[in-house]
C-alpha cells in the first residue's frame, strides 16, 4: 500500500492544547473525555496543557513538549489568556477552537488581579485564535455567538460531552441529617456563592432550620475563601459546609443526598453541574445567566427575582413539594436525553474530521 492509500485509512493523530489542566475543572474533564472518544476512533495524538496541577499529571503533558506531525490536527481549549499558547497559532498543522468562555475581568478586580489581567487579556485576544481556526465550535450557543463576534463567522455549538459513566462511583455521603442544598461551581465571585449562601440562609430560618448547604468546588484563592466563609459566618445560618473541590466519587454521593441544586452564578458558558443534576433526579433552582437556560431548559425553577426571599421560596417548593419535584425531575431526564453522550460524540468527530478537511 502507497503513503497515500495508507493515509486515506489511517486517521491521523489529534493533539489537544489547553491553558491548565487541573483534576476537578470542565475544560480538563473535556479533554480527558475527548481523547477516550479518539482513541476508541483509531485517532493517536496527546493533551497538553500550559500549567498542569500535580494532580493532573497522568493525563497532559507540557505544551514545550507539543510536537505535531504534518497532517496532524491540533484542538485549542480556549478558556483564559496564556502567552504559551499563541505559538500553537503559527503552527501550519490545522486548528479546531473549542471556546469555553473566558470570565469577564470586571467579576476579578477586585479579588484577584493577575486572574483579572488574564481574563482581559483572554478575552481582548480571542480574535486571533477565532480567526487561526479552520473549524470554531463553543460547547454552547452562548458561547458560539461570542465566537463570531470575535472573528470566527461559521461558528456553532457544540455541547460538552456528559458521560454519565463518571457519576455511578459512590464515595463519602455529606455529615449531617436535614434537607440538603448542594452548590456545585468554582469558588468564584461570579458563581456568587454570597447570594446562594443568603437565600439559603432565609430559607433555614423561615422554613428549614435543619437544612444544610454544601459548597463543592475549588477557590480562586485562599483569601476568597475566607471571604466566603466570612459570609456563611455573618448570615447567620448553620449547616455550611465549603468543601473545596471534591473527587467526583465523593460529588457523585452529595448529589445522591441532595434535595436541591442551586445556582445563583451571574455568568455562564455552560453549566455541567444542570446536567449532573438532572442525571440523579435533583430539582434545580438557579438564575438564568448566560448559557444557564439553553442547558436547563424547562426543566428549572428559574429565580428572576432580585429578592432572596423569593429564591427562598424556590428552595422551600423544590425541597418539599413532591408533585413538583417529580415533575421536574421528568422534565431533567427528557432535557438530559438532548445532551446524550452518543448524539455528542458523534458531532465531536463530525467536527474533528471537517477540521481534518
Amino acid at each position: 500500500m502507497d503513503a497515500e492509500s495508507f493515509a486515506s485509512v489511517t486517521p491521523r493523530a489529534v493533539h489537544q492544547v489547553l491553558s491548565s489542566a487541573g483534576p476537578y475543572d470542565a475544560v480538563s474533564v473535556q479533554a480527558l473525555l475527548w481523547r477516550r472518544l479518539l482513541t476508541e476512533r483509531g485517532y493517536g495524538g496527546a493533551d497538553h496543557a500550559v500549567a498542569i496541577d500535580p494532580r493532573a499529571r497522568a493525563g497532559f503533558a507540557p505544551v514545550k513538549a507539543l510536537a505535531p506531525a504534518p497532517g496532524d490536527l491540533l484542538v485549542i481549549r480556549y478558556s483564559a489568556y496564556s502567552g504559551q499558547l499563541m505559538p500553537a497559532l503559527e503552527l501550519p498543522q490545522r486548528k479546531l477552537l473549542v471556546y469555553h468562555n473566558v470570565t469577564p475581568p470586571r467579576y476579578m478586580w477586585n479579588h484577584h488581579a493577575g486572574v483579572a489581567v488574564a481574563c482581559a487579556l483572554g478575552r481582548a485576544q480571542m480574535p486571533l485564535f477565532a480567526r487561526a481556526a479552520d473549524v470554531a465550535v463553543g460547547d454552547s450557543d452562548h458561547n458560539a455567538a461570542e465566537l463570531r463576534a470575535a472573528g470566527a463567522h461559521r461558528a456553532r455549538a457544540l455541547p460538552i460531552l456528559f458521560d454519565p459513566a463518571r457519576l455511578a462511583e459512590r464515595g463519602n455521603q455529606p455529615a449531617g441529617e436535614g434537607p440538603l442544598v448542594l452548590v456545585v461551581s468554582r469558588l468564584a465571585p461570579n458563581k456568587r456563592h454570597d447570594l446562594a449562601i443568603g437565600a439559603f440562609a432565609a430559607w433555614q430560618r423561615e422554613h428549614a432550620p435543619d437544612a444544610r448547604l454544601l459548597c463543592v468546588g475549588e477557590s480562586l484563592s485562599p483569601a476568597f475563601r475566607q471571604l466566603i466563609e466570612g459570609v456563611a459566618k455573618r448570615s447567620g445560618a448553620a449547616g455550611v459546609t465549603i468543601a473545596g473541590g471534591l473527587s467526583q466519587a465523593d460529588l457523585n454521593s452529595a448529589y445522591c443526598s441532595a434535595d436541591v441544586l442551586l445556582s445563583m452564578s451571574e455568568h455562564e458558558g455552560f453549566s455541567l453541574p444542570l446536567l449532573e443534576a438532572f442525571h440523579f433526579g435533583v430539582p434545580v433552582v438557579a438564575r438564568p445567566a448566560g448559557a444557564m437556560p439553553e442547558v436547563g431548559g424547562h426543566a428549572v425553577l428559574w429565580d428572576r427575582d432580585d429578592d432572596l426571599a423569593v429564591t427562598a421560596e424556590l428552595l422551600e417548593l423544590a425541597a418539599r413539594n413532591p408533585v413538583l419535584r417529580e415533575e421536574l425531575a421528568r422534565r431533567g431526564r427528557a432535557q438530559l436525553a438532548r445532551f446524550s453522550y452518543e448524539k455528542t460524540a458523534a458531532a465531536v468527530i463530525e467536527a474533528v474530521e471537517e477540521a481534518l478537511g
